[in-house]
């Protein structure tokens, strides 16, 4: 595959909007495994436009297919076709762009990430000290466990030992780190 390729990741964001914004992500990070550069403009535009809006969901796919115009190849990411998607592919055909399928299987294994998770601390803005948030930690890193079940244990003693009305512990997946395996290479 030649490298850095621009290609418009289309993934579905409705409907389970967290869990696709983290499939979305996954694809991202798969094509860069690629060596490719990623766009996902379902990952932007929700930040300033309201996708239940259709006047605004419209001008976001608008603007997406302009994106579109400047790129080198569509990915198709999963198996299930949104509407959005549909005529993101339907616009790529007629521009004469390439449109490539990937599985969830291969974005999900297209890098050696495991899942952890960890505790996430939250202090309420009526503590003295005021509003902020973080991972538990120990040693100076954020503590990791191999499976939520520990974390929701891990959680559950916090809050039930150092049990606070400004303070509260949350069990959460942690942001997957990115492993660089051989053949990994980002110039810019």
């Amino acid at each position: 595959m030649s490298e850095h390729k621009l290609v418009y990741i289309a993934s579905p964001y409705a409907g389970d909007v967290l869990k696709n914004i983290e499939f979305a992500k996954a694809a991202c990070r798969y094509a860069m495994r690629q060596n490719c550069t990623p766009v996902a403009v379902h990952l932007l535009y929700p930040q300033f436009l309201d996708d239940n809006d259709l006047v605004q969901r419209s001008a976001g796919l608008t603007m997406g297919h302009r994106v579109l115009l400047a790129c080198d190849e569509l990915w198709v990411c999963g198996e299930r076709i949104s509407s959005g998607m549909a005529a993101e592919i339907t616009e790529a055909k007629k521009l004469g762009i390439p449109v490539r399928e990937v599985s969830a299987e291969q974005i999900q294994g297209g890098l050696a990430m495991d899942k952890k998770y960890g505790v996430w601390a939250v202090r309420s803005a009526a503590s003295v000290c005021g509003a902020a948030q973080s991972w538990c930690k120990q040693g100076g890193k954020p503590m990791e466990f191999d499976m939520m079940e520990q974390a929701v244990e891990y959680a559950d003693q916090l809050n039930k030992n150092l049990a606070t009305m400004n303070v509260h512990y949350y069990p959460k997946e942690m942001e997957p780190k990115l492993s660089q395996g051989s053949g990994f290479s980002m110039r810019m």
